[in-house]
């Protein structure tokens, strides 16, 4: 209770017709204590007009102000009782109100009564534009945010941006010729479940994909001749790469990138001519058969 009633003292501090005092009944203030019957701790009390009261109601910080405002009925600091303790802006106020007549002073405060109510009808309504202005902007900022997504490799600029400060995983698929467009969509999708499953435990990793073949130099460099589809983790800020050995499912991919972040898979350093070459973006669609040539 102590820290209300400190509390409530500072509450009241400027308040010139209010004093929030406190006797220590069991030292220099006993027989004061005594002399006012009070015959426990904390026995609170009000003093107003020469008697005294007992205050038997709640003892937290809201409930004593109330028991202030309405038994001692405080007055403002600045005061026509109490002039010195007036701002020179409140002084001003305070003296016009003095010069007014009784009609004059009831049309101004009617005025000055409507004019907050006003100011909080306001307050309620930029109060609603705020937090729809709020809303507005997380939706700008959500704009300008990107999906994580499985993503085709198409070239080494891109490649790198997208990989920065990170590891990518990058999954060279068979040709088009070879796989068709439904066999490619079901192993993007694998690359897909893996990357959602990897979200889940907060793993910010890249997903790439891209067509066997198409990077011929940098799969020579990265040592990928054994075949498609072939799957490789890759850092450029720690300049590492390490290569997938097993089967290609959603299984054998998680394993592998366990493996990685537990110290478990080989790495090598990335060859100066491991570089994306530029690449068609896929439509989507099976490719048309090669065009015949005449004898």
């Amino acid at each position: 209770m102590q820290a209300d009633w400190d509390q409530l003292g500072k509450a009241f501090a400027d308040t010139p017709n209010v004093v929030i005092g406190q006797v220590d009944c069991a030292g220099n203030g006993q027989s004061s204590c005594g002399e006012h019957g009070v015959r426990g701790y904390p026995t609170l009390k009000t003093w107003k007009d020469g008697r005294m009261s007992d205050y038997n109601g709640g003892r937290d910080l809201g409930s004593l102000k109330r028991e202030v405002e309405k038994k001692l009925d405080p007055r403002p600091a600045c005061s026509l009782e109490s002039k010195d303790a007036c701002r020179p802006e409140d002084l001003k106020i305070l003296e016009e109100s003095e010069k007014m007549s009784k009609a004059e002073r009831a049309a101004k405060i009617k005025e000055v009564q409507k004019e907050i109510e006003d100011s909080k009808k306001q307050a309620v309504e930029l109060e609603k534009k705020a937090k729809k202005l709020a809303e507005s902007l997380d939706l700008i900022k959500a704009g300008g945010q990107t999906v994580e997504k499985v993503e085709q490799l198409l070239n080494d600029e891109d490649w790198r941006a997208h990989c920065e400060g990170r590891t990518c995983l990058v999954a060279f698929l068979p040709h088009i010729y070879d796989d068709g467009a439904k066999g490619r969509n079901e192993k993007i999708k694998i690359l897909d479940d893996v990357m959602k499953a990897g979200k889940k435990d907060s793993k910010n990793i890249g997903y790439l994909w891209t067509q066997g073949g198409d990077q011929f130099e940098m799969e020579e460099a990265l040592g990928l001749q054994f075949g498609f589809p072939a799957v490789i983790a890759i850092n450029f800020g720690k300049n590492r790469f390490g290569v997938h050995r097993g089967i290609y499912d959603k299984e054998a991919i998680t394993q592998f990138l366990t493996s990685l972040s537990r110290g478990g898979t080989p790495l090598a350093p990335i060859p100066a001519s491991a570089k994306a070459s530029k690449a068609d973006p896929w439509d989507g669609k099976d490719a048309a058969p090669p065009a015949e040539e005449d004898l």
